[in-house]
């Protein structure tokens, strides 16, 4: 839960949309992998990942055709924060494998149910932004 964390930090601090779109893909990433270790089924967390990276690469794509050559700038907060990260040792597999349940409804207890309503919500918002994007009338915001 630390390194889902971090990408939510990152994803806050981050200023291109090209990095915020990777931010989130590590932390949907790294929130199955947590489903899948805490459930002992892989099957939920395999179901979230092909229907949230789903919703995620659609908007990957578009913000790749939108802004091609925009230039890649990271700035020294976020070099600070990853570097004082990755000096911190993390008891990554032992985090993971200290409360192992096999009820089916432990995403919804206390410590993971904000993070899953909140992949639940984006991606209901990503579903409806590009569902209203795509209005044939409108057409896409790039200009050609």
């Amino acid at each position: 839960m630390k390194m889902v964390v971090m990408f939510g930090m990152f994803f806050v601090l981050s200023i291109q949309p090209m990095i915020m779109i990777s931010m989130l893909i590590f932390t949907v990433f790294l929130y199955s992998m947590y489903l899948y270790w805490s459930l002992s089924s892989f099957w939920f967390s395999y179901m979230m990942i092909l229907v949230l990276m789903s919703g995620v690469l659609v908007v990957f794509t578009y913000m790749m055709s939108v802004l091609p050559n925009e230039s890649f700038e990271i700035s020294s907060l976020v070099l600070l924060i990853l570097g004082v990260v990755m000096m911190y040792k993390s008891n990554f597999y032992t985090e993971f494998y200290q409360n192992i349940s096999l009820g089916s409804m432990k995403i919804w207890e206390k410590m993971t149910m904000v993070l899953s309503m909140f992949l639940v919500i984006y991606l209901l918002f990503i579903m409806i932004m590009v569902v209203w994007l795509s209005v044939m009338e409108r057409g896409a915001i790039r200009i050609s």
